[in-house]
């Protein structure tokens, strides 16, 4: 694979944990319970670590990380937030977006033979990992209290 690929895909990165550190902060503030409200909390300060480092590989490159980010912040993503509490379960919507970022950190991982990135990479990878398996039960599990208040059981 060329530098040039790796670069747009750490590009591509770079961006999305931006966007999914918003998304999950904003999942948070549509928490009643403490667990839940904690877990995308500690989301988002993952998804704000991956930006730092994927913006210090991007400058290593000789990338201006402000030339990277996307420049008009998208209205909708800022204006998630409401302030009564939304029905829709949050962690379906998260773990799609964590499916979509551990799929193009893959692809990255397979690429870039350098083993100081693979490192940082895995390191990543292995956070998403988790994130994917917690979201999937938390899921499952407002899902079925969902589907039992309903007065379907």
């Amino acid at each position: 694979m060329s530098k040039r690929k790796s670069i747009q895909l750490l590009e591509s990165l770079l961006n999305q944990s931006r966007k999914d550190k918003l998304m999950y902060l904003n999942a948070a503030d549509r928490q009643d319970l403490p667990a839940f409200k904690r877990f995308f909390n500690q989301q988002a300060l993952y998804r704000n670590s991956m930006f730092y480092d994927f913006s210090n590989l991007l400058s290593e490159n000789g990338i201006e990380v402000e030339d990277v980010i996307l420049k008009r912040p998208d209205i909708r993503q800022l204006m998630m937030t409401k302030p009564g509490r939304d029905k829709k379960n949050s962690f379906a919507e998260c773990l799609r977006q964590d499916l979509d970022f551990k799929t193009t950190l893959e692809v990255l991982i397979k690429e870039d033979a350098n083993e100081k990135n693979a490192i940082i990479y895995r390191k990543h990878l292995a956070k998403i990992k988790a994130s994917i398996e917690e979201n999937n039960l938390y899921s499952i599990e407002v899902s079925s209290k969902a589907y039992s208040s309903s007065g379907l059981l």
